[in-house]
């Protein structure tokens, strides 16, 4: 069984790439559903954020099982393979679970060390594992990966001072204005979710004083606004909040456009003077319609323009990154141990087999000579045999065990297989 990955991120993709192979979460459950029924996949989890769509599956065969998922991303998001085969990167068994480490780590986002990435990957897992997609593979991965991505943080500055793709976008809208402040500027935070909720403290310690936060849900908007005291608002009263404002970011997860041309257009319409609107789409699948930044007025980044930023931002933390790779690289040797850990208890389940089957064959052959034996006498021949052939296993399977964590334990496993005939075993 081997572990593959296959993606494309924000350093291999462009963001209308990703926006159409975006999988947002109302789709998550009906996506795993179609990922498992793809051929030789027998464990899978999807990781679709603002920066990446990645699917991580383990599976039977090496290739074909690589082929199956990038045909459910083709197929589910209805994207032609040609369209993204340039794009997209996979990985296999130690490659791919360094990869999830580093991700989890935070040293493959587009903001280096940014928070959000390592509650998305404990989601994106907790979602498969609802769903019966994930086994003992994927499990363990992932479960490592969450405790790198915690060491991370914890024993390195990669995390220090904590920038995140939301606070970017604040640091984006505040030099939109050069020569002012936020602190007389009107925010409208479009999505309630985590992203905004970061957005929200950010503008705060900008020193944003009057911030609208609209939300589908009522619910969100409102818990928002109770933790920091901002404005709820409904997706209803979107229009006029976009009248109001100087500065708008959004990050919902919604699957098309939230602020539409026709939206924007009149909310500029309205407006009592005369005033330009700085609006950060941080959202993958996009919020902003591309056609709203023909307004007049209006000013629309989205994510690729916080690359340029963020690479000048990060300062010191990519001195980190060294020792967050130590961080990873002992956790893969540690991931490593546990694989031929696993590896070895096939071929010492069937070395036992096969000598307790040797064992019974030669009592049978014997039965004519202890035809004489009472049941008390058979019993301890038995008995005796039995606890021979354990004696002589004792050694070679210890030494199977302990071996098979070493980095030359699939020699050794190779050679107990080849010495003992296992295979054949296996075969018949």
């Amino acid at each position: 069984m081997s572990i593959v990955v296959v993606g494309l991120n924000h350093k291999t993709s462009p963001i209308s790439l990703l926006e159409r192979l975006a999988i947002p979460d109302e789709r998550h459950t009906k996506a795993l559903g179609e990922l498992m029924n793809s051929e030789h996949v027998t464990e899978g989890v999807i990781l679709s954020t603002c920066n990446r769509v990645e699917v991580y599956a383990s599976v039977t065969k090496f290739h074909p099982g690589a082929q199956g998922l990038r045909n459910f991303l083709s197929e589910f998001c209805h994207v032609a393979p040609e369209d993204f085969s340039d794009h997209l990167y996979t990985y296999f068994d130690e490659g791919a679970v360094a990869h999830l480490f580093r991700v989890a780590a935070g040293v493959d986002s587009l903001v280096v060390g940014e928070s959000e990435i390592l509650g998305q990957v404990r989601r994106a897992v907790a979602t498969a594992e609802e769903e019966e997609c994930v086994g003992r593979n994927l499990r363990r991965a992932f479960s490592q990966a969450l405790s790198v991505g915690k060491r991370a943080r914890s024993e390195t500055d990669i995390s220090r001072n904590p920038v995140s793709v939301s606070s970017a976008a604040v640091e984006l809208a505040r030099r939109a204005f050069p020569g002012d402040t936020l602190e007389n500027k009107k925010v409208v935070i479009v999505g309630a979710g985590k992203m905004g909720r970061l957005a929200v403290e950010a503008l705060q310690a900008a020193g944003v004083s009057e911030t609208i936060v609209v939300n589908r849900g009522e619910e969100r908007a409102q818990s928002l606004a109770d933790a920091y005291g901002v404005q709820p608002r409904t997706l209803a009263e979107l229009p006029e909040a976009l009248a109001e404002a100087d500065i708008v970011i959004c990050s919902t997860m919604a699957s098309g456009a939230v602020v539409d041309y026709k939206t924007a257009r009149a909310a500029m319409d309205r407006r009592e003077r005369p005033k330009s609107l700085f609006i950060v789409d941080i959202a993958v699948p996009r919020d902003v319609d591309r056609a709203v930044a023909e307004i007049e007025g209006i000013v629309l980044r989205d994510i690729e323009d916080l690359r340029a930023l963020v690479t000048n931002t990060v300062g010191g933390r990519l001195g980190e990154m060294a020792k967050v790779e130590d961080i990873i690289t002992t956790e893969l040797e540690r991931f490593a141990r546990w694989e031929r850990a696993l590896e070895v208890a096939p071929a010492i389940a069937r070395l036992v087999d096969r000598s307790e089957a040797l064992r019974v064959t030669e009592m049978d052959r014997f039965a004519s000579h202890l035809a004489g034996l009472t049941d008390e006498q058979r019993d301890a021949v038995d008995q005796l045999t039995r606890r021979l052939v354990n004696k002589i296993l004792h050694t070679p399977l210890s030494k199977s065990k302990e071996i098979a964590s070493s980095t030359q334990g699939h020699v050794y496993l190779d050679a107990l297989y080849e010495l003992f005939e296992l295979d054949d075993d296996a075969d018949s």
